[in-house]
Order: C-alpha cells, then sequence, then structure tokens
C-alpha cells in the first residue's frame, strides 16, 4: 500500500492533507506539536477509511527531534514513504519596520524555511538508488512572491522557501521530484483566523470564492501521482487571484 508522510499535518491544510490521503488508500503519518488534542481524532478518521495513521509530535526548528520523527513513522509505515509533504507554517503578525526586530524573522526562517532543508536532507539519504522515484511536495504560499504591507518576515520566509524548492528539485533528481502549492485565500469553517482573509477580500477574486482544503488537495495530489519528470514546478491555488493583483 503506498504511503505518505505530512510534516506539519495536525490541523488545518495539513489535516486536511492527512484526511485527502487516507480516503485515497495511503497509509499516512503527520507530525504535530501544537494540536495534540486533536490527534486522537484524526488518527480514527483515517483508521475508519481501513489505512494505517500514525502520529509524532516534532517541533520543527529542532533538528535532531524533526529526524527522530521521521525515523519512527517510516518504521510504523514500514516503509520510507512514497510522498512527503512539507506543511511547516507560521504567519506572524503585520509590524512595521521600525517594530521589526531579528528574532521576528529569524523565527519566520526557522519555521517557514529550515525545516524544509532537514526533511529533504532526510528523505534523500534514505532514498535507495535505483527505487521508485519519490516526491516531495512542500506548502507555500502567495506570499512569497506578493508584498504584502508589513509583513516582511513572512514574504522573506516564504520566498526563501519557493527558491528552497527549486533548488532542492535540481540537487535531488532523478530520484526525487521537488513541487510546490501555493494557496491563496483559503477558508477554514470549523476554525476562521484573521489569516484566512489576510490575501485578499473574496470580489477580488475571479472565482467569486474563497478557497478549501479540497482546492488545496487537488493540487497536492496531481504531484502525489503525476510524471516524476514535472519538477521544481508550483501550482497557484488563489481562484485566479493571480491574474488580476
Amino acid at each position: 500500500m503506498p504511503s505518505a508522510l505530512v510534516v506539519g499535518g495536525g490541523r488545518r491544510i495539513g489535516a486536511g492533507i492527512v484526511r485527502g490521503f487516507a480516503r485515497r488508500g495511503y497509509d499516512v503519518g503527520f507530525t504535530y506539536r501544537q494540536s495534540a488534542d486533536r490527534v486522537d481524532e484524526l488518527i480514527g478518521y483515517c483508521q475508519s477509511l481501513g489505512v494505517q495513521c500514525h502520529a509524532a509530535f516534532a517541533d520543527l526548528t529542532d533538528e535532531h527531534q524533526s529526524r527522530n520523527a521521521y525515523d519512527t513513522l517510516t518504521d510504523q509505515l514500514g516503509a520510507l514513504p512514497d510522498v512527503v509533504i512539507s506543511n511547516a507554517g507560521v504567519f506572524p503578525d503585520p509590524v512595521t519596520v521600525e517594530e521589526l526586530t531579528p528574532e521576528t524573522v529569524r523565527w519566520a526562517m526557522d519555521v517557514n524555511l529550515i525545516p524544509i532543508t532537514v526533511l529533504a536532507a532526510w528523505y534523500s539519504k534514505q532514498q535507495v538508488p535505483g527505487a521508485n522515484k519519490r516526491r516531495l511536495i512542500a506548502i507555500t504560499s502567495l506570499g512569497a512572491t506578493e508584498v504584502w504591507k508589513d509583513r516582511l518576515a513572512y514574504n522573506a520566509s516564504k520566498a526563501a522557501l519557493a527558491m528552497a524548492v527549486k533548488s532542492l528539485a535540481r540537487s535531488l533528481a532523478p530520484g526525487i521530484s521537488v513541487n510546490s502549492v501555493a494557496p491563496g485565500a483559503i477558508m477554514f469553517p470549523e476554525e476562521t483566523t484573521t489569516a484566512d482573509t489576510a490575501v485578499s477580500s473574496v470580489d477580488r477574486i475571479p472565482m467569486q470564492r474563497y478557497g478549501s482544503i479540497d482546492d488545496i488537495f487537488d493540487a497536492v495530489w496531481f504531484f502525489a501521482t503525476s510524471s516524476t519528470y514535472i519538477t521544481g514546478q508550483v501550482i497557484a491555488v488563489d481562484g485566479g487571484y493571480g491574474l488580476v493583483r
């Protein structure tokens, strides 16, 4: 049975990706940090579909802890995951340049950028030469290419992540394809936050609605199942917002 590892899979986008792979018959492992109260429910949902599901706590800013979590989940799944999704992310509050501190920028980089470098190094080391090609997919953001007022830490860290995806795609070929999905304004009705609508008001989106986790998962699923000849690419899930920005 195919398997997927979702890094940062305990809630919101990550949890939606976990459920999406489980619905398609994948065994799933995921890491979590702040969503311990939701782990059992998510595991139960996946197991009700007849697949394996395992979770491991990990502070993704801690390289040693992260690698241990990936090793543990791989052992529980019984094989190196066919697909790995890097969903680590933080969306700092807006702050003026005068109030911006180096600590805020470092924190954004530590969460939005560094985890994929640790994950990619781990995944590449585990990959056996000549084995089936595997896929690494990062969840990035429209904030990688747009400039949002007073969000320097976020814009810079996501831009760095987008470039890291391209660099990794070249370095990890041909054994691992590396692509990214860049969500726009995504709404979570059951868990709304100010970040959901920070990108744009719905009247400025050509498709006239906010995105959903299903929209995001469709793009992830494409990269998870498409030809591995497709690498270093990004799909913007923004309802056409980028066309009129």
